[in-house]
């Protein structure tokens, strides 16, 4: 089975496989939307929320889903 990886790029989030170093894709998707969407189902579905802190960046970040008023 091939060992996938997701990965943020200029234009958007990508899914695929590596080549054998590991430094460049062999072949990917641009999956932004699934991704996203995926991420949102996941937390409104556990009711979590995700922090984390990017490399070499003192600032924490939150992914979280929150319900809005339908005419916002």
């Amino acid at each position: 089975m091939a060992d996938y990886h997701v990965g943020a790029g200029l234009f958007g989030i990508y899914a695929g496989t590596l080549n054998p170093k590991g430094d460049t894709w062999r072949s990917k998707s641009e999956v932004t939307r699934e991704a996203l969407g995926a991420a949102a189902q996941y937390l409104q579905d556990n009711e979590k929320e995700y922090r984390f802190q990017r490399r070499n960046d003192e600032n924490w970040y939150v992914l979280k889903v929150v319900k809005m008023e339908e005419n916002t």
